[in-house]
């Protein structure tokens, strides 16, 4: 045999390998497996992209073959939506007259 003398059942089936074996081989796998390749499976399901958006490219189903062709553009536009809704928020915050009495530059603030 391949890896030496193999024990067989009463009726003459190969035994199962210990767990021990089946540990090691699953051991064994996972280290043949790169870290990178493991973080860009991650990504590529959009659980640990970056939160500001650079990564979205990278999520599988939303690029041209995958099962939401659209959902980059709609994430892209959901984001500048939150984005500028958070800006709108901002300005209305702030209190120009008061800026302009404590000698701010309105103008200044705003850009």
């Amino acid at each position: 045999m391949l890896h030496g003398e193999k024990s067989t059942t009463p009726a003459g089936n190969p035994r199962k390998p210990s767990i021990e074996t089946y540990l090691t081989w699953i051991a064994d796998a996972w280290d043949s497996i790169p870290n990178d390749l493991i973080a860009n499976s991650f990504k590529s399901c959009g659980i640990i992209n970056e939160l500001d958006g650079s990564e979205d490219d990278k999520i599988h189903c939303f690029k041209e073959h995958g099962s939401i062709p659209t959902g980059f553009a709609r994430l892209k536009k959901a984001r500048q939506d939150e984005s500028d809704k958070n800006t709108a928020k901002l300005l209305e915050e702030i209190d120009l007259e008061q800026d302009l009495e404590n000698g701010y530059d309105v103008e200044d603030l705003i850009d």
